[in-house]
């Protein structure tokens, strides 16, 4: 019986010893490391096609007196009823949200699809996000970019969409 509490603390010790060598190499790994430096620069909000889009409705803001709010989370303006854990699905992008002019109601959410959306499993996140709003019971509108989308075409799909004539 001695033996054997003798062979579990020198294993303790032993697991001690490397744990405590290893864990400084790497710790000190970390400080020393000039190969692993991460930078982070600043990045544009909107791609170019996004940008170039908005253009085409900015000026609804002004007209119907409601926000443009590009790049809007899903779980800022949705909220799971669940008892799962995760809102995983919720952490997505949709391109543009138009707001009333208090920010108090989410009139619409639009989609601008570019050819990234025909990849495989692109098309299976704009299905989730699409049932995701539909159960939510927001409306979701998509353009597509190999459209011209003529600026009043947008504008008017927009407003026959938010039922403004």
């Amino acid at each position: 019986m001695i033996f054997v509490l003798i062979i579990i603390f020198l294993m303790v010790i032993f697991f001690f010893i490397i744990i405590s060598y290893f864990g400084n190499n790497y710790n000190n790994m970390e400080i020393n490391d000039t190969s692993s430096i991460v930078n982070y620069v600043p990045k544009r909000l909107l791609s170019n096609n996004e940008y170039n889009f908005l253009t085409k409705f900015i000026d609804l803001e002004n007209e119907l007196h409601v926000h443009i709010v590009p790049q809007v989370n899903l779980a800022s303006i949705i909220e799971k009823k669940s008892d799962s854990r995760f809102n995983t699905e919720l952490f997505r992008n949709i391109d543009f949200g138009i707001f009333s002019a208090d920010y108090s109601k989410l009139l619409l959410l639009i989609e601008l699809n570019d050819e990234s959306h025909n990849n495989f499993h692109r098309k299976k996140r704009d299905i989730k996000v699409k049932d995701i709003c539909n159960k939510a019971g927001i409306k979701l509108i998509t353009f597509y970019t190999k459209y011209s989308n003529e600026k009043e075409y947008v504008k008017n799909r927009i407003k026959e969409e938010l039922n403004i004539n």
